[in-house]
């Protein structure tokens, strides 16, 4: 290869590190990708509209017009509509998708987006409590990345699936026996925390969603707080009307003793949200209850504390079971530092019954062989 060649196929490697989006519509999507990140759901639709209405053989455009549309459901807890919506999309999206791959086989943007679309049934599937048939929806979808990877390994959205798919089958096999034939769970998870990080990083479609991921990851699994906030803070600089971020935000705040920050975000915590509907109002009080439960906690204000957990959980309405047992573990915890351990026993077997795989679960059944106590730090 003479020093011309090396020059161009530097510069094209060089390009591809930014070619996450087609090139004719990158701008765009881009823009979009901001709007749907902030929550700022009808500006985002505009712009996908539009890119469907030029382009209108071209995946991306319907996919993300889909995913925004989905998401606003989602923010306003109308998660049937969302599973509606989804059902009566697939076919035509999917379609699309797959005359972009008879076209062009080895585009990895459309092997990537094809696998991630083909996924969001499993996303119904968790949605639903059915784990292993996630898991193996997940597998079908996972291999069209894959091959992506194999193609383009510097296409770095492919990263948020790959990782994704890595850490969570690692959860999984720590709780079923079918998935552990398959998985080292603690190799998994740590080859999966490495994929999200460079998605996060140096990824455009996928960056932050895999920043959620992480920020969630490091809050409620590995306990990385440092890791956790890092992440945390840019996404909620960056997209201050985001109620997820802030939420996950707010809670690492509280572990991390930093109260007076933790209190400010809380009491702004809907002030942004004026116009949302009645239904999603009350699913996002449903979480500033749990956020407020977790500061009385912190603070010692355990009456309080507890009634707020058992607000959320007879009030849960949330699209995951999660925060559920989060709120059945604390409870436990607190009656345990009330030297009630009836009580608290009670409560981790309630957290234990509810046959989730966060680590919430593990710990209830830690607890229940062994009273909690307070760290020493």
């Amino acid at each position: 290869m003479n020093y011309y060649q090396k020059a161009i196929l530097i510069l094209l490697l060089i390009s591809n590190l930014f070619a996450q989006f087609p090139k004719d519509i990158d701008k765009e999507m881009r823009i979009g990708l901001e709007y749907l990140t902030n929550y700022q759901f009808d500006s985002a639709e505009v712009i996908y509209t539009e890119i469907t209405k030029k382009h209108l053989s071209e995946p991306l455009g319907w996919f993300y017009l889909m995913e925004t549309k989905l998401e606003k459901f989602k923010y306003e807890n109308e998660f049937e509509q969302a599973n509606i919506l989804l059902e009566n999309e697939i076919d035509m999206i999917s379609e699309l998708f797959k005359n972009k791959l008879e076209e062009q086989p080895r585009n990895v943007i459309y092997l990537v987006y094809y696998g991630s679309f083909n996924g969001l049934s499993a996303e119904v599937n968790l949605s639903k409590g059915n784990y292993i048939t996630a898991f193996k929806s997940g597998r079908k979808s996972i291999k069209l990345v894959e091959k992506a990877h194999e193609i383009d390994s510097q296409y770095y959205d492919l990263f948020l699936p790959l990782g994704s798919y890595d850490f969570y089958g690692g959860v999984l096999a720590d709780n079923y026996s079918v998935v552990d034939l398959i998985y080292d769970s603690e190799t998994k998870r740590k080859q999966g925390i490495e994929k999200l990080t460079i998605a996060f990083e140096k990824g455009v479609g996928a960056k932050w969603e895999a920043g959620r991921i992480l920020l969630l990851i490091h809050l409620h699994e590995t306990r990385d707080y440092e890791k956790a906030f890092e992440i945390g803070e840019k996404l909620v600089e960056k997209f201050p009307h985001n109620l997820e971020y802030k939420s996950l935000f707010i809670e690492l705040l509280i572990y991390m003793n930093k109260i007076e920050r933790a209190e400010n975000m809380l009491e702004k915590y809907l002030i942004s949200h004026k116009n949302i509907s009645a239904s999603g109002k009350k699913m996002w009080e449903v979480r500033e209850k749990y956020l407020s439960a977790v500061m009385n906690m912190q603070k010692g204000n355990y009456e309080n504390s507890i009634k707020l957990f058992k607000f959320v959980i007879e009030n849960y309405n949330l699209e995951f079971q999660w925060f559920k047992v989060l709120a059945y573990l604390k409870i436990g915890q607190i009656y345990d530092l009330k030297n009630n351990r009836e009580l608290a026993k009670k409560y981790y077997k309630l957290a234990i019954d509810t046959k989730e795989t966060t680590r919430g679960v593990s710990e209830a059944k830690k607890y229940l062989e062994l009273p909690f106590r307070k760290s020493k730090k």
